[in-house]
């Protein structure tokens, strides 16, 4: 082989998995939120409901997917598995990011106070240190 150790024999059967419950659980978030929580807009009240679903899509799902890119690619080239890595980083982020503003666009607009429970500052907190560990590789 040219260096590329081989993987294990369940490994598309593990990615496979993970897809799906993936997937599973962002369809369980927006479903959550059409049925019992109205649904999502970005100029309603419905506004704060688009943070839990791109937390879950950006945090949860995309970042999951970047971190398996390396292990499922493994005969792609060095490069290619970066790229696409580096993609599905950034895409997460910015779908973070997407959430954050719009919990704190919907607290202004309600006049509502920032940063007063322990799930915000440790939502804040991870997402500070999800930013700051691309530059730290």
């Amino acid at each position: 082989m040219d260096g590329v150790a081989p993987a294990p024999g369940a490994l598309p059967y593990y990615v496979a998995l993970s897809q799906l419950l993936g997937l599973t659980v962002v369809a369980m978030t927006g479903a959550w939120l059409g049925v019992y929580r109205g649904g999502i807009a970005w100029e309603s009240a419905l506004q704060f409901n688009v943070h839990p679903l791109c937390m879950v899509i950006g945090l949860v799902f995309l970042q999951g997917d970047a971190l398996l890119v390396h292990r499922v690619f493994r005969k792609e080239t060095k490069r290619t598995t970066k790229v696409v890595h580096g993609l599905l980083h950034v895409f997460a982020f910015v779908i973070a990011l997407v959430g954050l503003v719009a919990v704190f666009d919907y607290h202004k607009k309600k006049g509502y106070a920032d940063l007063y429970s322990l799930h915000s500052w440790c939502g804040l907190l991870v997402f500070v240190l999800y930013l700051l560990q691309g530059p730290v590789q």
